[in-house]
């Protein structure tokens, strides 16, 4: 579906802020996680999220409030803009978005991004941990440089969740308004853990790289 909102600002002026929420914390960390789309609006990527920051990376979360026009809030991520991200994602050297695409038919996990690097790590740790992951994905491939995950140093890595996949994340409802945190299952752990691994990976072999991001300081 097209988006009602052609940018986040119009998005907030439209809408009073209690049908929203921004968690945004800024830990000084070089990787930046985000979940453009939280809340009810692609249900469970705000635990995701949340959970893949942990204490140790930056998170940006985007809660949409409302189940009754969650569909509305989307705002795609070439157009996701909003002034602490845009803040963290300049001194990040990496930024990895989680994102639901919706009734699929499949567990697969689509990878996208700019990150190559960051995408391959990613891809060798999921498939350890047991998931089906397509780092070809026919759509929803995260590959514009104006793409929020992209504006990072290095760019970034863009995963696509299955309502099928999400399903089995969770012990009961991924997201509750009250900001009690979801019962998740073995397999949520797993995920977590898996992007994790690869971080912590890349910044070991990749950290000290200068960036060459042309567009980064202007982003």
């Amino acid at each position: 579906m097209r988006d009602k909102y052609s940018s986040l600002a119009a998005l907030r002026a439209s809408l009073e802020t209690k049908d929203y929420r921004i968690r945004c914390l800024d830990r000084g960390s070089t990787t930046t996680i985000i979940s453009p789309h939280g809340g009810f609006i692609e249900a469970g990527t705000s635990a995701l999220a949340t959970a893949i920051a942990g204490r140790k990376y930056n998170l940006f979360d985007f809660q949409g409030l409302r189940p009754d026009i969650a569909h509305e809030m989307h705002v795609t991520a070439t157009r996701f803009r909003e002034a602490q991200l845009s803040k963290m994602l300049k001194t990040s050297q990496q930024a990895v978005s989680v994102h639901g695409m919706g009734v699929c038919a499949h567990t697969t996990i689509w990878l996208g991004g700019l990150n190559y690097d960051l995408k391959e790590l990613v891809y060798a740790r999921l498939l350890k941990y047991g998931f089906e992951v397509n780092p070809d994905s026919p759509k929803y491939r995260g590959e514009s440089p104006n793409n929020v995950v992209n504006l990072a140093c290095h760019r970034g890595v863009q995963l696509e969740l299955s309502n099928e996949l999400l399903a089995i994340l969770f012990v009961d409802a991924p997201f509750q308004i009250n900001g009690r945190r979801p019962q998740t299952t073995k397999m949520f752990s797993a995920l977590v853990l898996a992007i994790r691994q690869a971080i912590a990976q890349y910044t070991l072999q990749f950290g000290s790289v200068p960036c060459t991001h042309a567009e980064h300081e202007t982003a």
